[in-house]
């Protein structure tokens, strides 16, 4: 057997890696002979770091409260790798319940930004995802006054999702600890932000797909020059997963939520993509699975409804492994 382990990470609980582990070790016990390729996936979130080659350095940032975060990034050569989280995550802000959604700001990745300019880069990966913020990139874009507009190829933004700039608000905002009432000044300030950035560079990221990301962050970057990219599929090139799969005889990944937006743009969703392209059965590990969500050729298996949602919860690395296991026992020899 040639098996493509390919998860993202479990939320609060697993890495991509440990998830990865935890699939390896039920493989192995079903098939000792396996031979096994491990890609630890992400999509521009929490691991995006990690899977394209983890952090070489720690810079203090403004964080996404105001006061200073250790950030850590990675310069590698000419080209340097920021997760937007590690400096405006909402786990920084204190999650929904902990942040305050009007006044979360993105200045803290900006100053990554400029500071891996500062440092030499010619090339800077932006990942976009699990941020606490909906400032419309403005805190960023002040912080790399002097440094915008980018060249062409100078800034690439990741993005696991195709929401526009002005729609930012409404579907991510009540993730972040947004109330109706604040969601529509979230909408209202947007649209300010949009105008500005038009009459400062020149483009209208209204209804541009993938510049809601990150509050607006993805489309402020995109109207100072940055390239928007779809963040999975990047990740998964880098790590050269189409090859990998292409001569697999299963692929197994798997997330802490399997739901419609798994399928729209998130790591496992882009993994099941490339096993039906070429034609290969997948099985999906998942901690919940929304009911109604499938994939054409992929099994989907729910670790609460597999081992309970106590287990699931005080050993998740054990969690997954019984949970694959069941998987591949279903699946025969």
């Amino acid at each position: 057997m040639r098996v493509v382990i390919a998860p993202d990470k479990f939320k609060g609980t697993l890495t991509a890696q440990q998830a990865a582990d935890a699939m390896t070790a039920a493989v192995r016990e079903r098939w000792p002979a396996a031979l096994v390729t491990v890609v630890p996936m992400a999509d521009g979130g929490d691991g995006t770091l990690a899977a394209l080659g983890g952090a070489t350095r720690s810079t203090a940032v403004t964080g996404p409260r105001g006061a200073a975060v250790a950030a850590a990034w990675r310069l590698d050569g000419d080209t340097a790798v920021i997760e937007s989280a590690a400096a405006s995550g909402l786990v920084l802000a204190g999650g929904a319940s902990g942040n305050d959604p009007w006044r979360a700001t993105t200045r803290g990745v900006g100053e990554l930004i400029a500071l891996a300019l500062d440092a030499g880069a010619t090339r800077v990966v932006v990942g976009t995802g699990g941020v606490a913020t909906t400032d419309g990139g403005r805190g960023a874009l002040e912080a790399l006054a002097g440094w915008t507009p980018f060249r062409e190829g100078q800034v690439v933004v990741l993005t696991d999702t195709t929401v526009a700039f002005e729609e930012a608000a409404r579907v991510f905002g009540p993730q972040k600890g947004a109330d109706p009432a604040m969601v529509a000044r979230l909408t209202s300030r947007l649209a300010q932000d949009a105008a500005d950035w038009a009459v400062r560079y020149g483009m209208d990221v209204r209804g541009m797909p993938r510049s809601g990301a990150a509050g607006g962050l993805s489309g402020a970057l995109a109207a100072a020059g940055a390239e928007l990219v779809d963040g999975a599929a990047f990740v998964a090139e880098a790590m050269g997963l189409a090859g990998a799969i292409a001569s697999a005889d299963l692929v197994v990944t798997g997330e802490g939520a399997f739901d419609a937006t798994t399928l729209a743009g998130k790591g496992p969703g882009h993994v099941l993509a490339l096993a039906a392209e070429w034609g290969v059965p997948a099985v999906v590990v998942a901690g919940i699975v929304a009911a109604g969500v499938t994939r054409e050729g992929a099994a989907v298996f729910s670790i609460t409804e597999t081992v309970g949602a106590e287990q699931a919860w005080a050993d998740p690395a054990t969690a997954v492994r019984r949970t694959t296991a069941a998987a591949l026992a279903r699946l025969g020899d």
